[in-house]
């Protein structure tokens, strides 16, 4: 028979968060956002996004702390099929139409951009030959969408030859990023 351990906690030390533990809902648990979706919130929140190839662009009203961010795989709808968020030029422009119907001031809006990255070596040989990689391209649509918009980049870590692991919070546009 194995023993059994019994542990009985005062009031002060149940209240008392854990190391692990946090008050801050935003920071307990995050949204975690899949490629092709969009994430809008009015509220603190954390959004996890994990990169490769595909660009996330991370859109918050510092003056109102609403936030929101879009993760896409491919740069352009073509018209065919359905309009979907998979699409940067489509993603983007969701993300930005929600976050004014939040209540966001378009004049107060900030961006950053992460991702696009070219994750195999063949690919990112230096060639007249080869087309910009599709990371590439992801990105470029990220900043010409933002740039039509007027939304100024306040940050951007692309291109990185490996995944990308970005925490941003919805209210105070903070993001953390891991090198995968």
């Amino acid at each position: 028979m194995s023993p059994q351990l019994s542990l009985k906690l005062g009031p002060s030390a149940r209240s008392a968060p854990l190391p692990s533990e946090t008050r801050d809902p935003a920071l307990a648990t995050a949204h975690f956002l899949h490629a092709g979706q969009v994430f809008i919130s009015a509220e603190a929140q954390a959004v996890s996004i994990i990169l490769g190839s595909c660009a996330a662009v991370c859109v918050w009203d510092p003056v109102k702390a609403i936030g929101g961010a879009t993760h896409f795989l491919l740069p352009h709808w073509d018209g065919r099929g359905v309009s979907s968020p998979r699409y940067g030029d489509v993603a983007v422009s969701v993300l930005l139409h929600k976050l004014l119907e939040a209540g966001a001031d378009r004049g107060q809006l900030r961006a950053k951009v992460f991702g696009g990255g070219c994750l195999f070596d063949s690919l990112r040989e230096t060639s007249s030959n080869l087309e910009p990689h599709l990371g590439s391209r992801n990105v470029a649509t990220a900043l010409n969408m933002l740039a039509k918009a007027r939304i100024p980049v306040v940050s951007k870590i692309v291109g990185v030859n490996r995944g990308q692991r970005i925490r941003f919070r919805t209210d105070t546009g903070d993001a953390v990023i891991r090198i995968l």
